[in-house]
């Protein structure tokens, strides 16, 4: 399998994209691909299970309401009977002062203090038996009332209930959506690249592949092709091989976009991308083992087009479609050693 290093360029910007707004779901490409295309089915999810959910929850309130209304049913008569309990128990209280005959006045003022107070209490309890009890059951009373106020809505208003709960997550997956409708072109980008180096991987080890390949120059290189200065390149994927280096430019374009005028022509990034890279390995890589004397790095520029290619043929570029990228790659016969090879790769990477 070809050495692989780096994280493909598309991929990173993408990342960045969705982290900046907030979303943070997807893993891979592969996810954003199946979510976009599941889109409406997710939808369709939320909304069954939300109305699965509330379902359960009807299902759970009738059978707790039920329950409950028992329940408060027994507080009542527990209460009930704990009242009466003690009005009664005061009664005889008081009535055992009543036949309590006392001369003696001391006595006679204390009894008639705890009469007072006891006769109190009893009328306490009749005149409030009924606010006592229902004190006794008001939470339960309250969790009634709510259950019956669910179940009745519930029963009149299903279908806009079940909008309700489902609202936030719907606006959520729909916000995701249109966010990743907004970054078309850098998920095309990023599946297509992703594809280049699934295909990549299938070489063998004598292949060593660089995502996001970047040079920055302290001094500017002057091009004069194009009578401008190169401060920095950015390619898609640096290919090492025996057979020297390719420069690979993905686009995952429609027809119509190759058609279209709109869209600047990669050609002239990559061999501007060319010059800069054959100035950079002159300067810092000299292959001179061989007898006859100093090597040369063959460059090779190449862009693949994932499903659809332009007819023409370009000067100082190879397109290929990506069912074509191995065979093209192997179709070159090795000039490096394996020595040379790491060398060429290690320089590159720092």
């Amino acid at each position: 399998m070809a050495r692989i290093y780096g994280t493909i360029g598309s991929l990173k910007s993408l990342k960045s994209e969705l982290e900046t707004k907030g979303v943070t779901r997807f893993n891979s490409v592969g996810e954003i691909n199946v979510f976009l295309s599941n889109y409406n089915l997710e939808k369709s999810a939320i909304i069954n299970d939300t109305s699965d959910q509330l379902e359960k929850e009807y299902s759970e309130t009738c059978i707790n309401l039920e329950q409950k209304i028992e329940s408060k049913a027994k507080i009542i008569n527990v209460e009930t009977e704990r009242i009466d309990h003690r009005i009664s128990d005061l009664r005889t209280k008081t009535d055992l002062i009543h036949s309590n005959k006392n001369d003696n006045f001391l006595k006679k003022l204390i009894s008639s203090v705890k009469l007072y107070f006891l006769k109190y209490k009893v009328n306490h309890f009749v005149k409030n038996k009924t606010r006592l009890i229902s004190l006794s059951v008001k939470e339960i009373s309250k969790n009634i009332k709510n259950d019956e106020l669910f179940i009745k809505k519930y029963k009149a208003e299903k279908e806009q209930l079940i909008k309700q709960r489902a609202k936030s997550k719907i606006e959520e997956l729909k916000y995701i959506h249109d966010v990743l409708e907004n970054s078309r072109n850098l998920i095309a980008g990023s599946l297509g690249e992703n594809l280049v180096v699934k295909e990549i991987k299938k070489l063998s080890n004598d292949y060593a592949l660089i995502n996001d390949f970047n040079l920055s120059f302290s001094h500017p290189i002057f091009y004069k092709k194009h009578n401008q200065r190169i401060n920095s390149i950015q390619i898609d994927h640096l290919l090492i091989s025996k057979a020297g280096i390719f420069i690979i430019e993905t686009k995952n374009w429609s027809k119509s976009s190759i058609n279209s005028l709109s869209l600047r022509s990669p050609i002239e990034q990559i061999e501007r991308s060319n010059f800069a890279l054959y100035i950079f390995l002159s300067k810092n890589i000299v292959l001179n083992e061989h007898h006859w004397g100093e090597q040369k790095i063959p460059i090779r520029n190449l862009i693949v087009m994932i499903n659809n290619k332009p007819k023409a043929k370009f000067k100082y570029v190879s397109i290929k479609l990506l069912r074509e990228l191995n065979d093209y790659i192997k179709y070159f016969e090795p000039v490096l050693t394996e020595k040379q090879l790491n060398r060429i790769i290690n320089k590159l990477l720092k």
